[in-house]
């Protein structure tokens, strides 16, 4: 059932690495959560995944859940939108994902020629724990004590490209499209579902949630006690809810907090 047919008048928008997922025996939504928002249900609450993971991960994270448990839409790589069709599929938003596409490939042709100079500084540089670049992604994982510096690095890169930004959560760092965030893609999203983005519930822990922690999105927004400190000031600064439990049960600390001012 989607949310625009169904009772549901609250949306929780759910980061998933530090926040709602766990990774043993597989990775897979942390049942706390979900048994959790099991028992909101009757309360009108529906919720969405907003991950920069792939989406294809995304799908097979929702597909392990009983339909009922299953997200209302995944939101992947900041940019994608996938609607349930309330039968276990995920459906493209295909204007809204086509044209994140075209925007995409836009600054991709435009940067990529670059990369393997970018590449050759940055691995003579830093000490790489793990990469990924391809038609989709420009991304490194590095030592914990080189993320800002590389970081740094990176912006100086892009900054011929207007059109390009360095966005990343606790230990990827990546390039992409300035129009691209979690704050865009869960707006448009909670317009498709017919949801009042004052009635949605932001929950992140990166530096790449704080487009939709910042209050741009809506004013109840929270993160676990493990969020990265950034985030931390960014929730406070906007009279958020910074919880005192790490991960699932952070989260659920701060739905909790939300659901019952809002009813």
């Amino acid at each position: 059932m989607k949310i625009s047919d169904s009772p549901y008048t609250i949306l929780v928008a759910l980061d998933l690495d530090g926040t709602s997922v766990r990774y043993d025996p597989r990775l897979e939504m942390d049942p706390v959560v979900i048994d959790y928002l099991r028992t909101l249900r009757g309360q009108g609450v529906g919720w969405v995944m907003n991950s920069d993971r792939y989406t294809d991960d995304m799908i097979d994270i929702a597909g392990f859940l009983e339909p009922d448990d299953q997200p209302e839409a995944i939101l992947s790589c900041q940019r994608f939108i996938f609607m349930s069709n309330g039968n276990g599929e995920y459906l493209p938003s295909s204007s809204w994902n086509k044209n994140r596409m075209q925007l995409h490939k836009e600054l991709w042709d435009a940067v990529t020629p670059y990369f393997p100079e970018w590449r050759r500084q940055i691995e003579d540089r830093f000490t790489i724990l793990n990469t990924v670049v391809n038609d989709l992604v420009f991304a490194y994982l590095v030592s914990p004590d080189q993320t800002f510096e590389l970081r740094e690095l990176m912006q100086s890169f892009i900054r011929p490209w207007p059109a390009a930004q360095i966005s990343g959560n606790h230990e990827w760092s990546f390039i992409l499209h300035a129009d691209f965030s979690k704050g865009s893609v869960l707006r448009h999203c909670a317009e498709k579902l017919g949801i009042d983005t004052g009635r949605v519930i932001c929950v992140g822990d990166g530096i790449n949630d704080i487009t939709m922690l910042n209050g741009s999105v809506s004013p109840h927004v929270g993160c676990p006690a493990n969020a990265s400190s950034d985030v931390k000031e960014t929730v406070q600064s906007v009279g958020g809810f910074v919880a005192g439990d790490r991960d699932g049960a952070g989260t659920i600390q701060v739905i909790r907090h939300y659901v019952e001012r809002l009813g």
